[in-house]
């Protein structure tokens, strides 16, 4: 059985006219489908099919222009337009694909084209119950089925629409219902270009996908198109994300850490941060016995951890912490939607894998790192989930591990060192004395702050008090944050 494929379409769109000539990174729309077809098989029968309508004239001078084959037919009656077509190309089956299909998968087209060349089925479709996503529709029908058939589509919207008279008549005809079980994610996913918000998602989808934009799978796509989906996970109340770090400021009595939590909330910070760890599984008790007991000392329990997360979730606040035992992410996981990697585990690969492969927005401290490592992190990150090349899933964070730190070790401008090496979003993690370095970070930036929280420093033995904000200087920074960005501006003079 011969199979050929017949791309449909015209250059009078309804809601975007002249989509199919427009260009997207570098290629028309039309050359994206086209490549892709020649991607999953350059040996394929292909044709454009448009009308006889002087409007198609640009898609008539575009196919000689590049040397694809071209037939032209009825501007309203398009079911036998997708006849002239089949038998232009003289083939048993004809698969039909539209002129908003950009994102066409190779691997489903492969799939159906097989499927039809069996002869066992009239038409093959992978629309029902649509288990794709919209916009990589693909639609073998046998030709004599369809000539057969096409006397029958006395409706307008029947010759309009191609196929519609076979799935309105469903005991008609032998079928086969391709569905996807490869990549359950991408269900029902928007990729079909109808419209401009579209076009730029689709734009945008396919800047990530760079080189490999004509041949990349279904499972790379949905991955990308899921990302752009998802909101900004950086955006905070006052611009950028405001994250007070109680840490190991509550020193292990957790009447402390309830009331540091409390007040956290109170200023309505974006996230109150904490750090899960056992003393035996983060410092060897033999070859450091002193550490090993004062970060024993510092523990709280999986319960009192839990109170803590659900008194933050109470209070309209989002949960974060440090997760040093991966024995304890299970447990805490559901309370975090934004990993944090500290500074002391950026080169530690087991854990970062694990939170990496978990796929959800993480932020990654850089302290006591050169730029090589970082970007060997970041790669690595990359790596093991490519969701990380969006900038709404990795950030950076500038950072001194240092307890204070003069204001010669800030180092503010290392964010945008970092963003132009990686093109990540950047933030910054504060250890200075007082808050002024918060304000400079965002006026130069930063999308993310975290500084430690305390409830008080006199009397404090702990190191972290010290450069630790207090409540008021919590308000006092967003009552400023929330006037740096109108000053800042847009930058459009």
């Amino acid at each position: 059985m011969k199979v050929g494929i017949v791309i449909l379409c015209r250059y009078t769109s309804r809601r975007l006219p002249g989509k199919i000539l427009m260009k997207l990174h570098g290629r028309c729309v039309l050359q994206h489908i086209v490549d892709r077809v020649r991607q999953a098989d350059p040996n394929y029968p292909m044709v454009v099919a448009t009308s006889n309508d002087s409007s198609d004239e640009p898609i008539i001078r575009y196919c000689v222009e590049h040397d694809i084959p071209f037939v032209r037919g009825s501007l309203q009656n398009v079911a036998d337009r997708f006849l002239t077509a089949a038998d232009f190309l003289g083939v048993d089956y004809a698969v039909r694909i539209n002129g908003d299909n950009v994102l066409l998968d190779g691997t489903v087209l492969n799939q159906i084209v097989q499927i039809a060349a069996t002869g066992l089925y009239d038409f093959v479709t992978n629309v029902p119950g649509r288990t794709f996503p919209f916009g990589m529709s693909v639609e073998a029908v046998s030709v004599d089925y369809y000539r057969r058939i096409v006397r029958y589509f006395t409706d307008a919207s029947d010759k309009e629409h191609v196929t519609k008279y076979i799935y309105d008549h469903p005991d008609e005809g032998s079928r086969f219902v391709y569905k996807n079980t490869a990549c359950p994610r991408a269900v029902g996913l928007q990729l079909a270009l109808d419209t401009g918000d579209d076009f730029a998602r689709i734009e945008s989808i396919l800047d990530h996908l760079g080189e490999g934009a004509s041949s990349a799978p279904l499972a790379y796509v949905a991955d990308i198109a899921q990302a752009l989906d998802r909101p900004d996970p950086w955006k905070g109340k006052h611009g950028p994300l405001l994250i007070a770090e109680i840490g190991g400021n509550h020193e292990g009595d957790y009447d402390s850490a309830r009331r540091m939590t409390a007040l956290a909330v109170d200023c309505q910070v974006d996230y109150v941060k904490f750090q899960l760890y056992r003393g035996d599984t983060l410092v060897n008790p033999l070859e450091s016995p002193d550490r090993n007991r004062h970060f024993q000392k510092f523990e709280l329990t999986k319960d009192q951890h839990l109170e803590l997360a659900q008194m933050c979730r109470d209070g309209g606040v989002g949960y974060m912490a440090s997760v040093w035992d991966l024995s304890f992410l299970d447990w805490i996981d559901d309370f975090i939607p934004i990993y944090k990697i500290g500074s002391g585990d950026l080169t530690a690969r087991p854990v970062v894998r694990e939170f990496a492969l978990r796929g959800k927005p993480m932020i990654v401290a850089t302290g006591l790192s050169t730029l090589a490592e970082v970007l060997e992190e970041v790669a690595f990150i990359q790596s093991v989930n490519s969701v990380f090349t969006d900038d709404r899933m990795l950030a950076l964070l500038q950072c001194t591990s240092m307890y204070p730190i003069p204001d010669g070790e800030a180092n503010l401008a290392v964010m945008q060192t970092l963003h132009a090496a990686t093109g990540l979003t950047v933030g910054y993690s504060d250890h200075t004395e007082g808050d002024l370095a918060l304000r400079v970070a965002a006026s130069l930036g930063a999308r993310i702050l975290e500084f430690h929280f305390t409830d008080r420093r006199e009397g404090q033995a702990f190191r972290d008090h010290r450069v630790s904000l207090l409540p008021e200087g919590v308000r006092a920074l967003q009552y400023d944050l929330d006037r740096i960005q109108p000053l800042t501006g847009d930058g459009i003079k």
